[in-house]
This record gives C-alpha cells, structure tokens and sequence, in this order.
C-alpha cells in the first residue's frame, strides 16, 4: 500500500507511525510536512513544505490554505492508494482539501476532546469531518466528541497508536529512585507545568528528600525555570530539555511517580510511557484517563486542578511503595492489552486495507 501522509515531520509519534507503517508494515510511506522535518528512516519519502521560495509568508490557517495547490500537486504525483491527514484542524484540513479519496483524517489533536472553540475552528473542522472517509479516532471520549462536531459516527474506527513496548520494557525491580518525580509533557502553557512545580514545592514539606525532572522543552522553559528559582526549590529539580528517545526509558525507569496536570488530551503517549516502565501516575481526572486509570488502584486521579491536591497525591503516592508496585504490575499489563505499537499498528493496518479495497471495488463498479 502507497500512503501519504499529511503531518508533522518533527513530532515523535508522527515518527513512531511512519517509521512503523514503512519499516516494520513494509508499506510505501510518503510523508508532507508544514514544519520542518526531522530525520526519518531513508525507506520513507519526506518533503519539507515549510519553506517555499516564492510562497507568501503568512502563518496558521492561512498559511495552511495557501499550501493547497502544492498539496494537490505533490499527491497526483506520488500517485498513493491512501492519504491520511494526522490532526483534524491542521493537516486533516489540508488533506480534506486536496480532493483525493480514499481519505483517512486522524482525530488526535487536544482541540477535537477540549471546550467549544470559536467558529473559525469549527466550521474547517466540520468539513474535514464531513469529506473523510474514514475517521479515526483514538478513545471513545474522543468519537462521542467528533460526533458532536458533526462526524458519522459510521465511519469512526477506534484504535490508539500505542508505544513501543520493547523499548519501555519493565524496569527491574526497586530500580526507582525512592522520592524521584518526572513529567515528559511539552513545556507550553496549556499543559499546566506550574501547577506540577509547586505540587512539588508543596510536597517537599512532608517529603524533604523529593527531586523532580522535566523532560520536553517549549516556550515557558524560562518561566518555569524562574517558577523553580521562586519556589525555592531549583536544587531540587532537574530540567532535562528535548531528551533523546532513546534516553527516555532510562529516565522515567529511575523515577517513582508520573505526574501531568493537563486538563484536555487524546490518549497521552506520554503516560502509557511511564506506565509502561512502571512509574505510578498522578493525572487529571479526566474522560481520556480515566480509560486508563482507577484511582487508588493503578494511580491517582485529581479532580481539585489546584497545586495543593497534586500535592497530596503525590505525597501519598512516594510514601506507599507497596502501593506503586502493585501499579507498576498492573499498568504493565494494561498497556500491553491496549497500548501495544505493534499490535495495534496491525489493527490499523487491516482498517486502512479495509478501506482502500472498498474504495477500489467501488472505482471498478462506477467505471
């Protein structure tokens, strides 16, 4: 199968996508990416559409549009089986509007699960949703949302991407630093980083041998490295920037506690992470965790978004070893059952098949 995909080129899961459906799937991958691309595997096909000489150079959404024509170009010429657009709003738009069929549009992006956003959003949103022949969505919080934007809930298919579990294998045991806490989200506003730095200010009261890392980077890494410095606890924790992925086992599998206070999100492959290399995890008690979590049981979900609760859990969840291990087992399991990279990318597989042989047989019965 020829697939093209519309997406980000720098982002680690539209890697982790390509790199499976090319190398392991043997597919023939071709990937259009608005930003700047990062190195991917030599099997698959990369173009750079973030610089064009002689492209206007206006920015989001209109920028996106005035990539259409080059779009359409591009994807006559790879001549694909398949086109699949990865983010409803951005580059499920764009591959809406090439006009090709059969058409996949991937629902991951936070603004598809989150608060009613303005018109201008909505209505791009509801004619990708309305063009795509196949929607795919990661959590069943995230198909009741594209249904209440307009999707056909007929041609939702359901299935989270998953993590590679060979690379976040289990940790040995008592391998964690016994008061470590690590959060892996990107250091941006939305995603509440501060309230997990004076959690931890917090928490130091009852926990004084307590350490952090934040492993991301983004545009608050200087206000929240000024947060730490006010805090009184810049001795205390560690920004570890943009760390590698291969790095990232090693970090999360020398840390006791997981812990995200963002508000709105899809499935974190984040979590599944630190699930998986048996972090206990302190979240947001939201739709997306809780198809995850029970509290108490394999982590902590906070209802309070206020820095005194994470607080709270956190201290609960660093004195209760036997606590963590029992998650640590558990969660282990639960990613292998669902979060699977592997399994799942072959679940996905047979889905995106499915639809271009429907698409062809229906070629064959027009012409």
């Amino acid at each position: 199968m020829r697939v093209c995909f519309l997406a980000d080129g720098s982002s680690v899961n539209t890697r982790s996508w390509v790199e499976h459906f090319s190398k392991v799937l043997g597919h023939d991958v071709h990937v259009l990416s608005m930003s700047p691309p990062a190195e991917l595997d030599p099997s698959i096909d990369v173009r750079d559409l973030s610089v064009v000489e002689g492209e206007p150079g206006f920015a989001g959404r209109v920028a996106n549009l005035g990539k259409i024509p080059r779009v359409r170009k591009i994807i006559a010429e790879i001549e694909p089986d398949l086109v699949v657009g990865y983010r409803v709003p951005s580059y499920g738009f764009v591959a809406a509007m090439s006009g090709f069929h059969p058409l996949v549009v991937v629902a991951q992006s936070q603004i598809i699960v989150g608060l009613p956003f303005r018109a201008q959003k909505r209505i791009p949103v509801r004619m990708t949703l309305r063009r795509a022949d196949l929607i795919h969505s990661w959590a069943p919080h995230m198909s009741d949302r594209l249904v209440e934007l307009g999707a056909d809930r007929e041609k939702i298919f359901e299935c989270p991407r998953g993590i590679d579990l060979a690379r976040f294998a289990p940790r040995d045991d008592g391998a964690d630093e016994e008061y470590s806490v690590i959060t892996t989200r990107s250091l941006q506003r939305h995603y509440r980083l501060d309230v997990v730095l004076q959690a931890l200010a917090l928490a130091r009261k009852d926990v004084p041998a307590i350490t952090g890392a934040v492993a991301g980077t983004g545009n608050c890494a200087a206000e929240l490295e000024g947060l730490t410095r006010d805090l009184g606890i810049d001795d205390r924790v560690w920004f570890a920037g943009g760390v590698a992925y291969d790095e990232l086992p090693k970090l999360l599998g020398s840390s006791s506690v997981y812990v995200a206070a963002v508000r709105v999100d899809g499935v974190s492959a984040s979590l599944l992470e630190a699930m998986a290399r048996g972090c206990f995890p302190i979240v947001w008690d939201n739709a997306a965790n809780r198809h995850w979590i029970e509290h108490g049981r394999n982590g902590f979900l906070v209802a309070d978004k206020g820095p005194e609760a994470y607080a709270e859990a956190i201290t609960a969840a660093l004195s209760d070893r036997e606590l963590r291990a029992r998650a640590s087992e558990i969660n282990r399991a639960i990613v292998e059952e669902r979060g699977d990279l592997s399994k799942n990318m072959r679940t996905i597989e047979t889905a995106y098949l499915k639809l271009v042989e429907s698409s062809a047989a229906r070629s064959v019965r027009r012409s």
